[in-house]
């Protein structure tokens, strides 16, 4: 939700105005778009064994990341509500490997922007508005062989926050990397469902034993939601990456949006200023160790 220039209730009620206009599936779905054109609906519930969530690599486009740089790219497209923000997405499709997009919506136009950067990828859908999907996105040049999905509902809108994990190889390699991206409950004082959250998505990454990188919008507006997200990342062993010029997104003076790694080292990190969304984006090029 929007942060840089709006007064806090200013927020809450166009969150309340967007709730009443929302579908909200009763279970949770993914979209998959692993070739030109293509897009199919999957169920990918983490912790399903009903669920489909393996992937044929297939023969189109690279089916492992590079170990010696991986560039990701983590951004909260705020509904695509800004201007300029295809722009700004084609310069960071052009210099990345993997993009991982927060509240992205399934429009021709951001179809079309992947697709031109040759991009795979799955979203978790959250809810539909005016006709469109929005949710969390993992976009890639590489294919994921695995992928699941999470997602927990604002108690006081009704609208879901999701998750996104997926599982790709790593060239020359063999244990794989799991790349994961969250958008958590935001709209509310009580820390019980947002630790549940956090919760349900460690316990999918902490059945992992390779390689993991997690980057998001976490909402850590207080100090009891960052420690929150500290215990979380301790959990896994997972280390922040440090921007050197910490120009991330903040709210109540606290960052919200955070990218961190286990099994890689940062070799760069940094946090462009933008105008085409209330969120700057994360740029981090990892070593896969």
């Amino acid at each position: 939700m929007s942060f840089r220039s709006s007064p806090k209730c200013a927020v809450a009620a166009t969150a309340l105005a967007l709730a009443a206009c929302v579908i909200v599936p009763q279970r949770q779905h993914a979209l998959v778009s692993l070739a030109p054109g293509s897009l199919t609906e999957r169920s990918a519930v983490c912790g399903d064994p009903a669920a489909i969530t393996a992937i044929d690599a297939g023969d189109e486009g690279p089916t492992a990341l590079d170990p010696a740089m991986l560039r990701l790219a983590s951004w909260n497209l705020h509904k695509q509500w800004d201007s300029g923000w295809q722009e700004e997405l084609s310069q960071l499709a052009g210099r990345s490997d993997v993009l991982l997009l927060q509240e992205a919506g399934v429009t021709p136009e951001l179809r079309d922007a992947l697709g031109r950067a040759g991009f795979n990828w799955l979203m978790a859908s959250s809810f539909a508005f005016a006709g469109t999907e929005y949710g969390v996105m993992i976009a890639s040049r590489a294919r994921p062989t695995y992928f699941c999905t999470g997602r927990a509902i604002e108690p006081l809108l009704g609208i879901p926050k999701s998750f996104l994990v997926a599982r790709f190889r790593v060239a020359g390699r063999n244990a794989a990397i799991e790349i994961a991206t969250a958008h958590t409950l935001n709209f509310m004082l009580e820390l019980g469902p947002y630790e549940a959250q956090l919760d349900a998505l460690g316990e999918v990454l902490a059945a992992h034993a390779g390689p993991i990188v997690l980057a998001g919008d976490f909402n850590t507006w207080s100090e009891a939601r960052e420690h929150a997200l500290a215990v979380l990342a301790a959990r896994l062993a997972l280390e922040p990456a440090v921007f050197p010029a910490d120009t991330r997104s903040r709210f109540l003076g606290r960052p919200v949006d955070w990218a961190y790694a286990r099994g890689a080292d940062v070799l760069d990190a940094a946090a462009p200023v933008v105008t085409a969304s209330d969120h700057n984006p994360l740029i981090v090029t990892l070593r896969i160790r």
